[in-house]
C-alpha cells in the first residue's frame, strides 16, 4: 500500500515538472517582450489600435514613428505586437523542454513523421480539392443559418516576429491531440508496443485533418450570427469546438489514468505508474517536435495556398463581403469594402482594399 502510494506521488511530480520549468520561462518570457515604462507605453499604443478592430497596417506609420519617439527598436515592436496578436501562456511553455530532449525524441518523432507528410496532401486533396470542408461549411451555414462574411484580421502589418510566435500559438492544440489520443488508445486491451502503435497512426489521421481545416479557416472568412448578434471568425469556431476536447479531456484521462491506471491498462511497461508518466512525457514532446515540423513543412508551404483556395470555393457558392469592423468613440461599425472574390485578387492587402474605397 505504501509503495503504491509512494509511486502514485513521484507520477505526480513527473507529470507535473513541466510546470515547474514552464513558471520561471513565462516570467523570462515576459521580461524579454517588455516590461519597461516606455515598452508598456507602447504596448498600450497597440492595443488601442487592436481594440478599434483595425488592422496594424491602417496606423503603421503612426506606431513607427511612436516607437521612435521612445527609443524602441524595430525587433522590441515586433515582440511587443506578436505577444498582443498571439499570448503565449504556461500551455505554450510546457513544450519547451521538448527543445532540449530532442535528440531524444527526435527519432520517434521523424518515424510518425515522414509517413505523415504524404498522407497530409492526401488530405488536403480530399478536404480541399474534392470540396469536403466547403461542403461542410455549406451545412454549418444552413443548420445555423448564419451569414458568411469577410473581415480583414489584425495582424496584417505586423513586424516579423509575428509569423513565429503565430506557428507557436498554434502548436498546443496540435500536441496535446497527440497526447489526447494516446491516453485513449491505453485503454485498449493490447500490448504495450501496440499501443504505441495505434496512438501513432490515429494521431496521423487526426492531425492531418485538423492542420488542413485550421490552415483553411485561418482567413478573412467570418461567421455572422445576427439573430444573437454574433460574429465568429472561422478560426475561432475551429478553436472552440476543438478546445474543450483536447483540453477538459486530457485533464480527464490524464487523473483517471493516475487513480486507476493499473486497472485499466494492460501493457506491461504501462502498467507502472511512474514509467506511464515517463511515457506521457515522452508522448508530450514527441508530439512537439511533430508540431514543428507541420509548421515548417505545411503551414509555410501550403498554408496560403489552402486559405486561398478555401476562400475561392466559399466565393463561389456565397459570394461575401469584405467588411471592416472597427469601434470608433463607443460606435461599432461594419463598413463594406469589397467582394471576398476582389479581396483575395488583391492579396488580401487591407492598404489595396482601403485604397480602393
Amino acid at each position: 500500500m505504501v509503495e503504491d502510494y509512494e509511486s502514485l506521488v513521484t507520477s505526480v511530480l513527473i507529470l507535473a515538472s513541466p510546470v515547474f520549468f514552464a513558471l520561471p520561462v513565462s516570467f523570462a518570457w515576459r521580461w524579454w517582450v517588455g516590461i519597461e515604462p516606455e515598452q508598456e507605453h507602447y504596448r498600450e499604443k497597440v492595443r488601442r489600435v487592436l481594440d478599434s478592430g483595425m488592422p496594424l497596417i491602417r496606423y503603421r506609420s503612426e506606431l513607427d514613428a511612436e516607437a521612435r519617439k521612445v527609443h524602441l527598436t524595430s525587433d522590441r515592436q515586433a515582440r511587443i505586437e506578436s505577444d498582443l496578436l498571439h499570448p503565449l501562456r504556461v500551455q505554450h511553455f510546457l513544450l519547451f523542454p521538448s527543445l532540449i530532449l530532442w535528440p531524444l525524441v527526435g527519432l520517434f518523432a521523424a518515424v510518425i513523421t515522414i509517413p505523415m507528410m504524404p498522407f497530409l496532401r492526401f488530405i488536403e486533396w480530399v478536404l480541399i480539392d474534392r470540396k469536403i470542408l466547403s461542403f461542410v461549411a455549406i451545412l454549418i451555414q444552413r443548420y445555423t443559418r448564419w451569414e458568411i462574411i469577410g473581415i480583414p484580421r489584425l495582424d496584417d502589418g505586423a513586424k516579423r516576429l509575428e509569423k513565429v510566435l503565430a506557428s507557436i500559438h498554434r502548436m498546443p492544440t496540435t500536441v496535446f491531440l497527440g497526447l489526447f489520443t494516446y491516453l485513449i488508445v491505453s485503454y485498449a486491451p493490447i500490448s504495450s508496443g501496440r499501443v504505441l502503435l495505434v496512438s501513432a497512426l490515429v494521431y496521423i489521421i487526426l492531425v492531418s485533418a485538423i492542420s488542413v481545416i485550421r490552415a483553411a479557416t485561418e482567413s478573412t472568412l467570418t461567421f455572422a450570427d445576427p439573430t444573437n448578434r454574433r460574429i465568429i471568425p472561422m478560426d475561432a469556431f475551429v478553436e472552440d469546438k476543438l478546445g474543450p476536447w483536447v483540453g477538459v479531456g486530457l485533464l480527464f484521462l490524464l487523473s483517471r489514468q493516475l487513480m486507476y491506471g493499473s486497472k485499466i491498462r494492460t501493457g506491461q511497461l504501462l502498467i507502472d505508474p511512474v514509467a506511464f508518466s515517463v511515457s506521457v512525457l515522452l508522448v508530450l514532446y514527441t508530439a512537439t517536435i511533430i508540431g514543428i515540423t507541420v509548421e515548417i513543412v505545411f503551414f509555410r508551404n501550403r498554408g496560403g495556398s489552402v486559405r486561398k483556395t478555401f476562400q475561392n470555393q466559399m466565393s463561389s457558392v456565397f459570394n461575401p463581403m469584405v467588411y471592416l469592423f472597427n469601434r470608433d468613440h463607443g460606435s461599432l461599425r461594419l463598413v463594406p469594402l469589397m467582394p471576398l472574390t476582389d479581396w483575395v485578387e488583391s492579396g488580401e492587402s487591407f492598404e489595396e482594399a482601403f485604397k480602393e474605397r
